[in-house]
């Protein structure tokens, strides 16, 4: 009988340098950063040049998660696995450069309601490696796309008066 111990010891296992796992894998790297400088612009109108700098960071994680996301797609898929993640790959890529509301809320809650349909079937050897990452960047699409949304609960506990947010309107990132 296989432990939950033997399972997690597989995972850390090392892919090739060049495998579509490895491009997929730094995407995923990229993607807190970008989050956390959208976080901080989070209600802010952008009236003081003062804050240019918080700016110029989340222009620069977002283009370093495009970049990383075009590497990705840009890689040739071997097999199911290679090509589940360049479709969830490709969903962040839509949602990155859409201006269409509409699609990215249709998107959100497809990868939400049907996260099975993004996943690696249980027959493709090492699929929990595989849909563990796909997991994670749903989870940080997910994540990303609430920051914009109002009614999200999420955003209401940001919100809440907590140290990072006194519940002023407009007061620019925190530093």
């Amino acid at each position: 009988m296989t432990s939950y111990v033997h399972n997690v010891e597989n995972l850390a296992t090392k892919a090739p340098e060049n495998s579509l796992q490895t491009l997929f894998m730094t995407f995923l790297t990229t993607l807190p950063q970008m989050i956390a400088d959208e976080r901080d612009l989070e209600g802010y109108s952008g009236q003081d040049p003062a804050i240019d700098a918080w700016f110029t960071a989340a222009d620069a994680s977002l283009e370093l998660s495009k970049a990383a996301c075009a590497a990705v797609l840009a890689a040739p898929a071997t097999g199911v696995a290679d090509r589940a993640m360049q479709r969830v790959a490709r969903m962040f890529q839509t949602v990155m450069y859409s201006a269409d509301p509409d699609e990215v809320a249709r998107l959100r809650a497809h990868a939400r309601m049907r996260r099975w349909a993004w996943l690696v079937p249980d027959d493709v050897a090492g699929h929990r490696r595989y849909n563990g990452m796909i997991v994670m960047a749903l989870d940080a699409l997910e994540t990303w796309i609430a920051l914009e949304d109002i009614f999200d609960a999420r955003a209401m506990d940001r919100a809440d008066g907590s140290p990072d947010h006194d519940g002023e309107c407009d007061v620019g990132p925190t530093a």
